[in-house]
């Protein structure tokens, strides 16, 4: 973090359990997540109606322990407005309960992420189960995991419990400070429409999960909508970020630490995601692949559920691509245990 703009507003790593102050209207704290990524970086924004909480963890007892922490560290001199979540993911949105309750504040979500979570929370342990099952057969992955995911429940649930009303937010967005004017973006990738924060005239750039400084963020199919290109709106927002935002804007990101220079890292992930789709692409073009042979092609042999679930479903978004761009086609197969494979076009 060598950079004179980030020295310039005295990036510090976040101190335990509080918000540290990156400038004088934005805070930023850490909280743990029992995961390889390990925690989940969430900011508050001290607007002109009091401080705006952004985001929260997911909802399990050291995430309670931690808020409490950072709550009564707050200053009393700084009044509380509101909590945003900025899209569905368990880890952003678990906690939003509890904490709405605890500071008596309202809760506002993109409406296109609050209908996503709504769906899943809807679905019962068996009904997630055997969507989940369904997939992996089709993505034909090992039985045995198969079997075992249909008894797994709503993974998703167990890390939000309980939702607490949410208010829909729709653009325009903006928050002002007496420090500038914070202007919210929807984009799809990641998620569905993930809601970000960027202060023009400051260039400073809140893009949680969407451009993440050393990890490319998981950019996955759903279970009840595998069809989907999801791949392809990332592609989109990574150009836009690429043509808008220079070397010259502070990003800090949902995830690991602040850095500068967004065009450089956008146009890092969209050759990222090129030399995937090339990979994919030079094996069908050998001999036909399934999802399970796409996701060994791309992140080698994976052991553990939780990481094949995310694997597999992304490896499905970069067939999916190809599958749009009119470069691949699937293939159903009668009585075989695979039962979809992707061929090249003809």
């Amino acid at each position: 973090m060598g950079n004179s703009k980030l020295n310039k507003i005295k990036i510090k790593n976040p101190m335990k359990n509080r918000f540290s102050k990156i400038t004088e209207d934005l805070y930023w704290a850490r909280i743990p997540l029992p995961f390889r990524l390990d925690h989940v970086n969430i900011y508050a924004i001290n607007s002109n109606d009091g401080l705006v909480i952004i985001d929260t963890g997911i909802d399990n007892r050291l995430t309670r322990k931690c808020w409490g922490e950072i709550i009564e560290n707050i200053s009393p001199t700084l009044s509380l407005s509101k909590i945003i979540i900025t899209h569905h993911h368990p880890d952003h949105i678990g906690a939003s309960k509890f904490l709405s309750k605890k500071l008596n504040l309202k809760v506002f979500a993109p409406k296109i992420e609050l209908r996503r979570i709504k769906k899943i929370m809807l679905y019962t342990d068996i009904e997630y189960g055997k969507l989940l099952s369904q997939n992996y057969k089709e993505f034909g992955l090992d039985k045995k995991l198969i079997e075992r995911v249909k008894h797994q429940g709503n993974s998703f649930k167990k890390m939000v419990k309980h939702l607490p009303e949410i208010n829909s937010i729709e653009n325009p967005l903006t928050i002002e400070t007496k420090k500038g004017i914070w202007k919210g973006r929807f984009d799809t990738g990641h998620s569905p429409s993930q809601l970000s924060l960027y202060d023009e005239e400051r260039k400073i750039y809140l893009c949680f999960d969407f451009l993440l400084p050393r990890i490319s963020p998981n950019i996955s199919v759903g279970i009840d909508d595998n069809e989907n290109n999801v791949l392809d709106g990332y592609l989109k927002y990574l150009n836009k970020i690429k043509q808008k935002m220079d070397k010259n804007w502070s990003v800090f990101p949902g995830h690991e630490y602040p850095y500068t220079d967004p065009s450089k890292r956008a146009l890092s992930l969209i050759k990222h995601h090129r030399n995937r789709l090339d990979t994919l692409l030079k094996a069908i073009s050998k001999k036909p692949i399934s999802v399970s042979e796409a996701t060994e092609i791309l992140f080698g042999k994976i052991k553990n559920d939780h990481d094949i679930f995310f694997a597999s479903c992304e490896a499905k978004s970069h067939l999916n691509y190809l599958i749009n761009k009119e470069k691949i086609m699937k293939k159903k197969q009668e009585n075989k245990d695979i039962k979809y494979y992707y061929v090249i076009r003809n």
